[in-house]
């Protein structure tokens, strides 16, 4: 009697803790930084310094990331996204014509995938003064967040992973071939 009171509270429990809302902050300054907020505990997740210089012949390309992550978005319709900022570069060092027009591009851009976002999730929030340019840095830094339930995040992170295999799978059968 003892051990079905036991397997229903962590039964239970294990139905709390996987229909919680878990958020996931992805935050990119110098260094890529995930943050995954469970109901109980927080992992974080961090990028090496030098891991930007070193090249690796089995990456795959960044069109093939995108493809994988709107895979995973119209898996899981039902989250919620929070961008708090994102800061692109604005080159100031000598003016040229690409100079007033880069700036309009990246922003357009940007819309462009806020837009398409917009069709993909629940809801979508953006900060006043979230998307800016500026001068002072190099590469794009960006700061979101996203809200969803737990099991939504494995089988998103289940999805991530096996459209990463398969790239990886086709990217070296055409290379080998």
């Amino acid at each position: 009697m003892a051990g079905i009171q036991i397997a229903l509270i962590l039964s239970f429990l294990l139905l709390f803790v996987f229909s919680r809302e878990v958020w996931v902050r992805v935050i990119k300054d110098e260094r890529m930084n995930i943050e995954i907020h469970l109901p109980l505990l927080a992992i974080c997740l961090s990028s090496k310094e030098n891991s930007k210089n070193k090249k690796d012949s089995n990456r795959i390309s960044i069109k093939a990331y995108i493809g994988i992550i709107l895979d995973v978005l119209h898996q899981i319709r039902d989250c919620k996204v929070i961008i708090k900022r994102i800061s692109l570069p604005m080159d100031t060092s000598s003016f040229s014509s690409t100079t007033l027009v880069k700036p309009f591009a990246y922003q357009g851009l940007i819309y462009a995938l806020i837009a398409y976002l917009k069709t993909k999730v629940r809801n979508i929030t953006i900060n006043n003064n979230a998307i800016t340019s500026s001068p002072d840095i190099n590469d794009a830094r960006f700061y979101l967040t996203v809200k969803l339930r737990l099991f939504q995040l494995i089988y998103a992170l289940m999805t991530f992973r096996q459209g990463v295999k398969e790239e990886k799978r086709a990217r070296k059968g055409y290379v080998g071939e």
